[in-house]
């Protein structure tokens, strides 16, 4: 009886539960992504300060300091670190995302749509995924699915150097399977880095300036491709002459009937 009151008389304070994590919109969080966009938007619609090819891809790749800067007061500095649910990878968040970035690979290298054959590499996604030892989500994910990529990469180069003729048909199918599986590594790399970046270290810090300028000067060098094609492609185009003359564009012959497609490797060379 003494001990219930006892207990009863004891002062009861209330607990207190850890405050929930703050939660931030998504243009603040998604900032240093999609900034560097803008970037190219502006630069695409403005246009480069100089004359020099050389002296506007030097500004163009600096154009990331001033992005990472303006980037830095939205995001928020005491953003939580992901939980292993979280950190999945951007193209296995589903299959749109997926979809998305295998379009992409078509889309930049020039390769003219089928849909026969893009059924055919979201479909095999998942079987080179397993092949590679892809991490299932709510497991801790990789420093760089990039990294673990390369090692497959310079496998699938000897096998198409020493294959026999027989194996033709399989060399090329594993090489065009490993090269979007690669592809696909690189873009959620870079989301990865640019959507939660570290910017605890310094390492960081440069790591996502470097990546950003990265994106900024490939995607200004892809538009000014596909303006360039667009330009030669049409010959009542004014720019038309000029433009040939200046990147010496002579008529190829166009194979037709081939087996397989060709990724191409026009913004490549």
């Amino acid at each position: 009886m003494a001990d219930q009151q006892s207990s009863d008389a004891a002062p009861k304070y209330p607990t207190q539960s850890s405050p929930p994590p703050p939660s931030y919109s998504a243009w603040r969080t998604a900032a240093h992504l999609y900034l560097p966009f803008v970037t190219v938007g502006l630069l695409m619609l403005l246009g480069t300060p100089f004359d020099d090819a050389k002296s506007n891809v030097i500004f163009t790749w600096l154009l990331a300091i001033p992005t990472n800067w303006l980037a830095s007061f939205f995001y928020p500095t005491d953003r939580p670190e992901p939980t292993p649910e979280e950190a999945v990878r951007f193209s296995r968040k589903g299959d749109m995302y997926r979809a998305a970035v295998l379009f992409t690979y078509r889309w930049i290298f020039g390769t003219p749509f089928s849909l026969p054959f893009f059924i055919a590499d979201f479909m095999l996604s998942y079987g080179v995924g397993s092949l590679v030892g892809e991490r299932p989500a709510g497991t801790k994910p990789r420093r760089s699915e990039f990294a673990a990529h390369l090692p497959w990469l310079l496998g699938n180069w000897i096998i198409m150097q020493f294959a026999p003729s027989f194996l033709t048909w399989f060399a090329v199918v594993a090489d065009q399977c490993i090269w979007r599986a690669t592809y696909t590594a690189l873009v959620d790399d870079i989301v990865g880095v640019m959507g939660r970046p570290d910017l605890s270290t310094w390492k960081g810090k440069l790591r996502l300036v470097l990546v950003q300028s990265l994106v900024i000067v490939f995607t200004c060098y892809l538009l000014l491709s596909w303006k360039r094609d667009l330009i030669l492609g049409d010959e009542n185009h004014p720019d038309n002459e000029a433009a040939r003359a200046a990147f010496g564009v002579q008529e190829e012959p166009v194979e037709m009937g081939q087996i397989f497609e060709d990724d191409g490797d026009r913004f490549l060379t």
